[in-house]
């Protein structure tokens, strides 16, 4: 047995995975508000206590690993670098757990999962993006992840696409993540209609009961402009065989999948656009991917 853990802005969640990748028990839990305000290092205590539940509400008492998927982050040799912070998980986990631990960025171990489970395992080349609280990527080249020497490499979030456009939690304006992460799509469903908290369920009822439906259309139609031309950026730079889409867009997949098609194919007259397929893993595939990284 092996542990997984998927690191999010909104959530933690941990998975006990046997030999097949196969989810045996999962334990998630949403950061308070309390928590966020010093993430990191809530984040430690968290985990030690979720990996101590996991175990003993499954009567284990050795794993083969532990496997950590954190977002945004420069981590080299296992310690992650957060600003002028550096946190060594892999030194503070593996005294407590006497187990090996991996650190990878989150989406290249979603990435992993679908490149090596799941709906890009038959295709040479391929990018895949999480859409989700940001926007992150994976890409895979001759079957190989590529990997860039130092830092992150492949934030497709960061890329941008209008010039001092709308300000991003990195601190630059018009990046792609400000204008098509899902959390963007949602927060204008929430604004529209004077909600206090929105989900992906809220949101597909509102659709589905066709309520403010002009204005509902135009958030749609907006948002989908502006992943088209993100992703039409990415298409042109690497000449994907497939793009996997995952993140809580796969929930959106029958109200968003052919009008994204659509607007894709208006960028590429002279080809055919590369498939566009979803996250068979959803959001299980952090998890998995976690214990699958080396």
């Amino acid at each position: 047995m092996k542990i997984g853990i998927d690191m999010g802005g909104s959530h933690v969640g941990i998975g006990l995975v046997n030999n097949k990748y196969e989810i045996v028990d999962k334990i998630e839990r949403e950061w308070t508000t309390e928590e966020k305000k010093d993430l990191w290092h809530n984040f430690q205590k968290v985990i030690i206590k979720l990996i101590h539940d996991i175990l003993e509400k499954n009567r284990i008492e050795q794993v083969e690993s532990i496997g950590i998927g954190i977002p945004k982050s420069t981590i080299i040799d296992g310690i992650v670098y957060i600003k002028q912070e550096k946190i060594d998980l892999v030194s503070i986990l593996q005294p407590i757990f006497k187990t090996k631990v991996y650190v990878k960025n989150d989406v290249k171990c979603s990435g992993i999962c679908e490149k090596t489970l799941g709906n890009l395992k038959e295709y040479n080349n391929a990018l895949f993006i999480t859409l989700g609280t940001g926007i992150g990527g994976a890409y895979f080249y001759k079957n190989e992840l590529v990997v860039p020497n130092k830092y992150p490499g492949f934030e497709f979030g960061s890329m941008i696409i209008e010039k001092d456009g709308n300000l991003c939690k990195c601190g630059r304006r018009g990046c792609f993540e400000a204008y098509a992460a899902m959390k963007i799509f949602r927060d204008k469903i929430k604004e529209l209609f004077h909600l206090e908290k929105v989900t992906s369920d809220t949101v597909l009822k509102i659709i589905e009961q066709k309520q403010k439906e002009n204005e509902v259309n135009k958030i749609i139609d907006e948002y989908l402009d502006y992943l088209a031309l993100g992703l039409s950026n990415l298409i042109r730079i690497f000449e994907p065989d497939a793009i996997c889409i995952g993140g809580s867009f796969v929930y959106y997949q029958e109200i968003f999948m052919s009008k994204l098609k659509n607007k894709l194919e208006s960028y590429f007259i002279d080809r055919k656009i590369p498939k566009i397929l979803l996250a068979k893993y959803a959001n299980d595939a952090g998890i998995i991917g976690a214990t699958i990284i080396k």
